[in-house]
């Protein structure tokens, strides 16, 4: 037996004993993405993603604060009576 069938074993052993219905499905998504290393390789975000990403959540915060600062001048405004 070579060592890639000795590791098929020992994972088909370990599948076989599990029944949490969820896990298996994980896994079963896991070996499919493995099964087809396009996938895998379609999952890793570039670093000019990542900087969209961070791009996007950096506006998105401060647009909140702005929005903040606004209710903030209203609110100081409704209470002085103007």
């Amino acid at each position: 037996m070579t060592n890639a069938e000795i590791i098929k074993q020992k994972i088909i052993n370990l599948v076989m004993g599990m029944d949490n219905e969820a896990a298996l499905e994980v896994l079963h998504d896991v070996v499919l993405k493995f099964n087809n290393p396009t996938s895998v390789a379609e999952d890793e975000l570039t670093d000019e993603e990542w900087n969209e990403i961070e791009n996007d959540i950096k506006n998105i915060e401060e647009d909140d604060a702005k929005r903040q600062e606004e209710v903030i001048q209203h609110l100081k405004q409704w209470k002085s009576g103007k």
